[in-house]
């Protein structure tokens, strides 16, 4: 290596974090309406295994996840629920989500 500015900065950018949300996620973040009986869902499958899969990522509790997923919705200033752990929890079970290295 003779550039080391450019390594350097290259290091530092494996720390980077990018994440956004489509305008196709926002609008799917919310349940549809359920069309027979039983308790309406707050949130999409989508937005379930959003959550669980950031947990898996980075190694998290759900508590933990809920903060995370709550701290990324404030700071891309959008204004969705977010799923409590128990839904997580819940949800989790029924959902088959991306497997896991």
């Amino acid at each position: 290596m003779t550039n080391w500015s450019d390594y350097d900065e290259a290091l530092r950018q494996r720390g980077s974090l990018t994440v956004w949300f489509t305008d196709e996620v926002i609008s799917a973040w919310k349940a549809a309406p359920r069309t027979t009986p039983g308790g309406q869902p707050h949130y999409s499958d989508l937005a379930i295994t959003t959550a669980l899969t950031l947990r898996a990522v980075f190694h998290l509790a759900l508590r933990q996840t809920e903060g995370l997923i709550g701290s990324i919705l404030q700071l891309l200033g959008l204004d969705l629920p977010v799923p409590d752990c128990s839904t997580l929890s819940r949800r989790a079970k029924s959902l088959e989500l991306p497997a896991q290295p």
